[in-house]
């Protein structure tokens, strides 16, 4: 089976399981670092041309063959499925290798590019095209450090008093716990 090299367009992360030493382990032991990367469709046409690639020198062009992407129908953004079970290395926005020790906090929104392989497969009687993620350059990181989590404005309605207590106490009391969190 042959077999390509990527590496993405600037995307968005959904879902990233990219923390060193933290594989994402709910539906396999072993564990697989992975992200759905989203890309708008100029973006993606660089990634589907490679898939179509590969998928051309693997397979007929009458086989069903699964891809690894969706296109979200709401917006018309690529959503590419990008995974291994091995950590990726990671590089900064300028290129440089970030140490496993300063790799920073990666949550959905995260701004960052992938590279790795593009696998074709027959498994089971299936056959598909799959990317293997090899390293990640980090461009934008997105902590998800909990933010303005309970930073409400004052409005009218229901206050804690007479009719009640609360397990809180007060909105900075609510806004120290959640930072602890």
């Amino acid at each position: 089976m042959s077999k390509a090299k990527f590496v993405s367009p600037a995307g968005t992360a959904q879902y990233p399981w990219l923390q060193p030493g933290k594989p994402d382990t709910a539906f396999d032991a072993e564990g697989k670092y992975k992200l759905s990367l989203r890309l708008a469709p100029k973006d993606a046409k660089h990634m589907t041309n490679l898939i179509d690639s590969v998928k051309g020198e693997n397979f007929g062009a009458k086989d069903t063959v699964h891809t690894p992407y969706d296109v979200d129908d709401e917006t018309g953004e690529y959503v590419f499925k990008i995974q291994s079970k091995y950590q990726p290395k990671y590089f900064d926005a300028k290129g440089n290798p970030i140490p496993v020790d300063q790799v920073p906090k990666m949550y959905s929104g995260t701004e960052l590019r992938a590279s790795g392989q593009i696998d074709a497969y027959t498994a089971g009687g299936k056959k598909g095209i799959s990317l293997r993620l090899a390293a990640v350059q980090v461009i934008n990181p997105v902590s998800g450090d909990g933010g303005d989590i309970g930073q409400f404005d004052a409005v009218d309605g229901f206050e804690v008093g007479s009719s009640g207590t609360s397990d809180f106490g007060s909105v900075d009391d609510l806004n120290d716990e959640l930072e602890d969190f």
